[in-house]
């Protein structure tokens, strides 16, 4: 069955990841670019001999295909609205567990140029990570059920971050991208609206590194301010974040209507939420009649990065 070869492909991906974290990886690799190449490289790495091995068709497997130029457009509208809510997800998330990934962000983009930076931030994981948590799990889950597999998928990709914080916003972005599949039936779309988030998070930082070297004196009095400003309640971030995340959603559905009525996919995502979806194979082209998406391995992988999510908290 291919869901169990799948859920076996994930849970060689974390086994990996996890006898990775026992390599001394600062001593061979100092730069922490390379760092961030190589993990971007065993993640893709099961995937790759997934495809190369059984003698696959990229294109064809992971759903690469043409869109609309208008459609791009759209993406990068979609990507400012949605912004907002994705930094209310963040800010709630803070209050619980600390946020490591804009350091370690910032670590790349202050050792590297621009182009280096966007490169190893957006480029890369926009390319490796949408093959492998769409291109792969989510068309082969949304065989068997469509709505399962947007859920399942999205939260394999916010769980293999290895941290909570990471985790409660690559879940829904995670879930966003499948449905922007669905709205164009290519992955094309999630990975440009993937590097549009990850290149944004690098121009930001950019801008910031600049700014420090120009205005050390101002910049610090000002990131002193800010990491006051951040020790919040969760009232207080709903009254900062949410009337922006709200006004973000209603623009974010009405272009999401947009790109879907754009290529010819509306009725598919209206069917997808009604019925499963008018173009989801028929069970004999899936696993079969009776199987489920979650097996032995990938509770058995999931299991593996719980533990790693909570070490990681409490060491």
């Amino acid at each position: 069955m291919v869901i169990k070869k799948i859920n076996m492909m994930f849970l060689v991906t974390v086994l990996i990841s996890f006898f990775a974290a026992f390599l001394p990886i600062s001593q061979m690799f100092p730069d922490y670019g390379a760092r961030l190449l190589f993990s971007e490289i065993l993640l893709a790495a099961p995937g790759a001999i997934w495809i190369f091995a059984g003698k696959r068709n990229y294109v064809q497997t992971v759903r690469l295909k043409k869109i609309h130029g208008s459609t791009v457009v759209l993406l990068v509208l979609f990507d400012i609205a949605i912004m907002p809510v994705m930094g209310l997800i963040n800010a709630v998330s803070m209050l619980f567990v600390e946020n490591t990934t804009t350091s370690s962000m910032a670590e790349v983009v202050t050792g590297h140029s621009f182009f280096v930076s966007m490169v190893l931030i957006a480029l890369l994981p926009a390319i490796f990570e949408e093959s492998v948590y769409r291109g792969l799990f989510y068309n082969e889950y949304r065989k068997v059920a469509p709505l399962g597999g947007i859920f399942l998928s999205a939260f394999l990709f916010g769980i293999m971050h290895a941290n909570w914080n990471q985790f409660s916003y690559a879940f829904v972005m995670g879930m966003i991208f499948c449905l922007v599949i669905e709205a164009t039936d290519s992955i094309l779309s999630s990975m440009i609206l993937h590097f549009c988030i990850n290149g944004t998070s690098v121009i930001l930082l950019s801008v910031l590194d600049i700014l420090s070297e120009h205005f050390p004196q101002q910049m610090e009095e000002a990131l002193l301010k800010s990491e006051e400003v951040s020790v919040q309640t969760f009232g207080g971030i709903l009254r900062t974040y949410l009337p922006a995340a709200l006004v973000g959603v209603v623009v974010a559905v009405v272009v999401f209507r947009q790109i879907a009525l754009k290529e010819g996919r509306f009725e598919v995502v209206r069917a997808l939420f009604v019925r499963g979806g008018k173009d989801t194979p028929p069970k004999s082209e899936g696993t079969g009649r009776g199987s489920g998406l979650c097996t032995i391995p990938l509770i058995v992988a999931v299991a593996i990065l719980l533990v790693m999510m909570v070490l990681n908290e409490v060491l």
